[in-house]
């Protein structure tokens, strides 16, 4: 059938058959049930009746069938304890064992599983598991006619996750522009075997992707490049060693760890795009260079569009629990857009000092929010001297080419000695190597995590800035002034 959507008519139909099969399977319970019990009334020797243990991995389509008893259950969201009738109950685990089973094969017979990447298959077979969505004609439009019109999104979103499964660094779609090489540590054991199956797993769809993208067929586990590095890390004499396939350079070190080259340019390039076109330009991560006048100096103009793109309530609630905002706090919010980060603060007893270019905004944060110290004007033109040091800074700076870098770097001299800054930047800022991220780099490498693990930069979850129409990665960035 391929990957063409059903007509009504046939969806219909399909649902129609679905429907007779369960009416048959309950006229079946009825017949076996009535047959049981007129069976007992006529023999001396009494009810017989299929039997069926207490085993945790019976079928539980056949338990709930021979089942003649009424059913006490515990309510899972409420706890309460309730009586199903029997013939219900069977009539509950029938169609739901119906309805996962036609969801599965629909989907295997339109041929949308190869639609989906690994972690669209894994939410909808998630969502089989429990109490499935009826396999109803308006239910199978709605699904089914989704992933069609997303294709190509979830297309690219597979590519996205693949690489950024990969390494760190390509979860912003320009990694690629860092170079080359990528390297891997501890993938392999001392017996040559992978000690960590996800590695091989991502290697192999990478792999996957470079041979759809030079319209080539999939190869075999035994011939993909995963095995290839398996095959020569077994012989331990050898290493280290270099293999070499159409796509990959791997040199195999004897303590397991793999530096991998990308040898097609072309295939680079064709994947760069594709990441550039999922995670979206629209918040400046897709540039080539952050080399503006005087660099590293600060950007003199603002970002496009002002660089506006809102927080949300989650990724704000997140923000202030890092920063760790507590009652009395002075707080300053540089880029406070339309108070998301800047309520939370002063929700959490903080004292704001909220500071917006766009004059609309600006006014919004004085009239409708209610913050009294709201600053019109460009926070990159603050001269830190003339204002009391700030207890935190928290913050959601514009990306576009490198000016969250530059917001950073300036708002670390409104802290006090020993005061913390957290800010939401573009996954970029944390690796990239050009003169502006340098220069955030060599600034914040003398400030401390604010956790006892140390970790500056902690991710934020894929698509976090979704609702504001970018699938761009962020991070982020939670330090402490040195003092």
């Amino acid at each position: 059938m391929g990957q063409e959507l059903m007509t009504p008519a046939q969806i219909a139909d399909i649902c129609d058959g679905r429907d007779k099969a369960i009416a048959l399977w309950l006229g079946l319970y009825d017949t076996y049930h009535a047959t049981r019990d007129e069976a007992a009334r006529l023999t001396l020797g009494g009810a017989l009746s299929l039997s069926c243990g207490r085993d945790w991995t019976e079928d539980t389509l056949t338990r709930a069938f021979i089942q003649s008893q009424p059913i006490d259950q515990r309510d899972k969201e409420t706890g309460a304890r309730q009586t199903i009738d029997a013939r219900d109950n069977f009539e509950r685990v029938l169609t739901h064992t119906m309805d996962r089973r036609c969801w599965a094969a629909l989907m295997e017979q339109l041929g949308f599983d190869q639609l989906l990447d690994q972690q669209a298959r894994k939410e909808f077979h998630d969502g089989l598991r429990d109490d499935p969505v009826p396999f109803t004609p308006d239910n199978c439009a709605a699904t089914f006619g989704n992933i069609w019109t997303n294709r190509r999104d979830l297309y690219l979103r597979g590519i996205a996750n693949v690489f950024a499964k990969l390494d760190r660094r390509f979860r912003s779609h320009n990694g690629f522009k860092i170079g080359a090489r990528l390297i891997i540590d501890r993938a392999l054991n001392e017996w040559g075997s992978w000690d960590r199956y996800e590695r091989r797993d991502t290697l192999r769809d990478v792999e996957r992707v470079f041979l759809e993208l030079d319209e080539k067929p999939p190869v075999s586990e035994g011939h993909s490049i995963a095995s290839q590095v398996a095959d020569a890390a077994r012989v331990r004499g050898s290493l280290p060693t270099v293999i070499e396939g159409d796509y990959f350079r791997v040199r195999i070190f004897k303590n397991g760890n793999l530096h991998i080259w990308f040898e097609r340019d072309d295939l680079l390039q064709s994947v760069n795009l594709l990441l550039a076109e999922y995670y979206g330009e629209a918040i400046g991560d897709g540039y080539e260079t952050t080399e503006a006048e005087a660099a590293p100096a600060y950007h003199i103009t603002p970002a496009k569009n002002f660089g506006a793109f809102m927080t949300s309530p989650e990724i704000a609630a997140q923000v202030i629990e890092h920063a760790r905002i507590s009652t009395g706090q002075r707080v300053l919010e540089p880029s406070a857009g339309k108070a998301a980060l800047a309520s939370a603060a002063r929700n959490a007893g903080a004292d704001v000092t909220c500071v917006e270019l766009q004059p609309g905004f600006a006014h919004e944060l004085r009239v409708i929010h209610g913050f009294a110290d709201a600053i019109e004007g460009d926070f990159l033109a603050l001269d830190p001297a003339h204002y009391t040091p700030f207890d935190a800074v928290i913050m959601n700076p514009p990306f576009d080419r490198g000016r969250d870098c530059d917001h950073v770097r300036h708002a670390l001299a409104f802290l006090k000695p020993g005061g913390v800054l957290v800010a939401i930047m573009s996954a970029r800022a944390e690796y990239g190597e050009d003169q502006r991220h340098k220069a955030l780099h060599r600034m914040i490498a003398g400030c401390e995590a604010i956790y006892f693990h140390g970790r500056k930069w902690i991710d934020l979850p894929p698509g976090s800035f979704a609702h504001a129409g970018t699938n761009v990665n962020t991070v982020l960035l939670a330090i402490r002034k040195p003092g």
